[in-house]
């Protein structure tokens, strides 16, 4: 049974992990480096090279590349139609999470109301 769990929702829930860290790993860097300047090649260039030598992103290519991998086996144990909402379920929570503790993000009372949407939403699919 745990075995189970784990090969199901334990690799949806680390794959929504991985996608949503490297997902805030490039928005940090983003903010990093402010907007992308788009008034010239050279401009442009040069942001994307500074962007690209930032080893953190290597860490965020790795999880990206890792994340789909992690949820096509979990595919193997788990309905589409059950694991697909749980993967972008979690994936609103790490997501929000990161950007409220880590990028400074405003909580707001409808973002709360989504994640007990969500919450709700996985009980009810298990059921």
């Amino acid at each position: 049974m745990m075995k189970n769990f784990l090969l199901s929702w334990g690799l949806i829930i680390l794959s929504a992990l991985c996608d949503s860290y490297a997902a805030f790993i490039v928005k940090m860097k983003f903010n990093e480096l402010g907007p992308m300047d788009f008034s010239s090649f050279s401009n442009f260039s040069r942001y994307l090279l500074e962007f690209v030598k930032s080893p953190v992103l290597l860490t965020a290519a790795l999880t990206f590349v890792a994340a789909p991998f992690l949820w096509f086996v979990a595919l193997n144990r788990i309905d589409l139609s059950v694991g697909y909402p749980g993967l972008v379920g979690f994936h609103l929570i790490f997501i929000m999470t990161f950007g409220i503790f880590f990028l400074a993000e405003p909580v707001t009372v409808r973002k709360l109301l989504g994640v007990l949407l969500v919450g709700a939403s996985f009980y009810l699919l298990q059921k």
